[in-house]
């Protein structure tokens, strides 16, 4: 590579840590306020918690939900003293400069005769106002991001090097280890596409897999892939014991729905796969359909395949799906509107260019504070530490506490109960009314209850407390003690 080549890439790199010091300045502001970085909070803090680092916590009991990879990262900050909300939002602002590291790669692997093209697709991803609320968060996405994205380097790279396929087992496991074995769907997608294509193909697919290398590494990788969840199953070998799995949270999710009623309308769809971002995300799928031809590189019809079932699955997807699930394709994205740009424009600094226009046309890469939606989570006022504390300074050995969750506008992030109020204790979250059966689904025989509800909430089960005694919390809440449950009989 001459000076020539490199200078682009060292300008992507400059960028991308001017970028990266520049959010980091808004990590210490406010604190976590989403639902799901409670659970983030409540997992990191559950290793010293429960004085177990081999597994993960949620609601202090162990659980397959999410692996461990950024709760370690967390905890290991707060070990070290780092305050909560800069422990819980530096490892996604981490990932997030690694992914954009990785998007130049992508397009360095992708558009090796435009090295300009490194600059165009960092300053596409990082003019997304959603990857960088994502970054400043405590969520898992940023990390998913980054090793999809590196995963599909490693995959492009390993079609025509095999030796390099456990360079992708490696990427595989670590992924797992952060959210789930994205790469290793993607590959299946990829492979798929190869096989419909393969009269386009210069190389056959069997050529490019029926060697040992793809073979023993697909095989290291599904194991890899699912080795967290072996050895939770090994440890917690009771059916009951773990709560979630991996099947259920990656796979059984994104089956098909073959119901009219769950059928996702277009507006939805629009809503999940373009979300506030229309013009980058469509030029980005206009790229990927086109660039395979006007490169004369079928194999990038496999990038093409990634993006194309990516969103077909999120469209029929039977679970739970949400727009920032995105993330994952907004770096390839970003490398097909740089294809496209340079197949219209021809000349490299013309295509950078274009990616400089589109990136000032949706806002540009630096973001204030406001913009990223910092906040601190409050009920009328109060913070949750403020509500919780009181619960906690109170809470004794041998009562069970109740936390009531069936007023959704004034419902507490479960991982707050745990973090501000619960500790090591044993709770028990109320979804309904009918406090008696809940409580006996959940073990409780006997003895005193503590509890936190609205006052309408509190309302509905006050006829099957004994003995009942309530005070003020601060917003809105009621702190209530009962001495156990009324008699039927």
């Amino acid at each position: 590579m001459t000076l020539a080549t490199r200078v682009p890439y060292i300008a992507a790199f400059v960028l991308i840590c001017a970028l990266v010091g520049w959010h980091a300045q808004f990590i210490g502001v406010g604190m976590i306020s989403h639902f799901d970085e409670f659970y983030t909070f409540e997992r990191s803090t559950g290793f010293a918690r429960m004085d177990d680092w081999w597994a993960v916590y949620s609601g202090n009991e162990p659980t397959l939900k999410k692996p461990p990879l950024q709760y370690w990262m967390t905890a290991g900050l707060m070990e070290l003293g780092v305050s909560d909300v800069i422990a819980l939002r530096a490892p996604s602002l981490l990932f997030a400069g690694l992914t954009l590291c990785a998007t130049g790669l992508l397009a360095r692997v992708v558009l090796p005769q435009h090295p300009w093209a490194a600059v165009g697709v960092v300053l596409i991803v990082a003019s997304s106002q959603t990857f960088w609320r994502d970054a400043t968060s405590a969520m898992l996405d940023q990390g998913a991001a980054f090793f999809v994205t590196l995963g599909l380097v490693t995959m492009l790279l390993a079609f025509d090097r095999p030796r390099l396929w456990p360079l992708f087992a490696g990427v595989v496991f670590l992924g797992g280890l952060q959210k789930g074995p994205v790469a290793l769907g993607f590959l299946l997608f990829a492979v798929l596409t190869l096989a419909v294509t393969a009269k386009l193909q210069a190389v056959p697919l069997r050529a490019r897999l029926g060697n040992r290398w793809f073979l023993g590494s697909f095989f290291a990788a599904l194991v890899l892939a699912f080795s967290w969840q072996l050895l939770q199953d090994l440890r917690f070998a009771s059916d009951d014991a773990i709560r979630g799995s991996v099947e259920n949270e990656m796979l059984n999710r994104f089956l098909p729905s073959v119901s009219d009623e769950d059928a996702r309308t277009w507006p939805i769809v629009r809503g999940l796969i373009l979300g506030h971002e229309p013009i980058p995300r469509l030029i980005g799928f206009a790229g990927l359909l086109v660039i395979p031809f006007t490169l004369k590189q079928p194999l990038l019809l496999s990038l093409t395949g990634i993006a194309v079932v990516f969103v077909a699955v999120m469209w029929m997807a039977s679970g739970n799906v949400y727009a920032r699930y995105m993330l994952l394709l907004t770096p390839l994205l970003a490398v097909g509107a740089a294809g496209l740009f340079v197949t219209v424009l021809r000349r490299d600094h013309l295509a950078a260019l274009a990616g400089v226009a589109v990136s000032v046309l949706i806002g540009g890469p630096f973001f204030a504070a406001n913009q990223l939606a910092l906040q601190t989570a409050t009920r009328n006022g109060a913070t949750l530490e403020e509500i919780l504390r009181p619960v906690a300074a109170e809470l004794r050995p041998e009562e069970l506490l109740v936390v009531c969750t069936w007023n959704r506008s004034m419902r507490i992030p479960p991982g707050a109960y745990t973090v501000y109020a619960a500790g090591t204790h044993d709770y028990l979250r109320l979804r309904h009314d009918d406090l008696k059966s809940a409580s006996a689904r959940h073990g409780y025989d006997g003895g005193p209850l503590r509890g936190v509800c609205t006052a309408s909430e509190l309302d509905e089960i006050s006829d099957v407390l004994t003995d009942l005694s309530m005070q003020t919390l601060p917003g809105g809440y009621l702190h209530w003690t009962a001495s156990g449950l009324q008699d039927d009989t």
